[in-house]
């Protein structure tokens, strides 16, 4: 009898255990979306819509990681944060470092073979919400205060690729052998 009634109630508590965890709202199940999302990636592919020659080597191209010197080493970050005193709720951020064409004081307006931009590390935040199958990020827009559209400006997409892979399309204006152009970029991460 007794192990009958130690059987019922292991089974009552392992249901009510079940019952608990499925009353969690599937963006708030803190722990799981930070064991399989929460890290630093890196790209490991990066193709654009238009061949261009953005190092100004004669040779323009779609690969996005020989064009711009510094794009192998900027990184992206999902950080995953629990509620705490200060948050009532759990915390989502979407942290994209991209390389921006800097040319000091005067920006130039078509092609010049004398000017050589430099690239500064520019590093956006965004706080964001999953999707409901967890294939996407779903990115807050920035306050209207932000000096710098373009920079600010948020990705067209960011989807979650499975494996630890993510994969970023964007837009941005680059400058290039044929001046600038504007052009639709496609990055894949990998988890580190």
């Amino acid at each position: 009898m007794k192990a009958s009634l130690l059987f019922i109630l292991a089974g009552l508590s392992s249901l009510t255990a079940c019952q608990q965890s499925s009353d969690v709202a599937p963006n708030e199940n803190v722990a799981a979306l930070h064991e399989k999302f929460h890290g630093t990636y890196k790209p490991i592919h990066s193709e654009s819509n238009l061949a261009l020659d953005i190092n100004l080597d004669g040779t323009a191209s779609t690969d996005m990681l020989e064009e711009i010197s510094d794009l192998p080493n900027m990184l992206l970050e999902v950080s995953i944060f629990g509620k705490n005193q200060h948050n009532p709720k759990p915390s989502f951020l979407f942290v994209h470092h991209w390389p921006q064409q800097s040319f000091g004081r005067v920006e130039p307006t078509d092609f010049d073979p004398n000017i050589k931009p430099l690239y500064a590390r520019k590093v956006v935040v965004w706080r964001f919400a999953f999707d409901s199958d967890f294939t996407q990020l779903l990115l807050e827009p920035q306050p209207p205060t932000l000096t710098d559209p373009e920079l600010y400006t948020p990705p067209h997409s960011v989807l979650v690729k499975g494996n630890g892979l993510i994969e970023v399309t964007l837009s941005k204006r680059l400058y290039t052998t044929k001046g600038w152009k504007t052009v639709q970029i496609v990055s894949l991460y990998e988890r580190l």
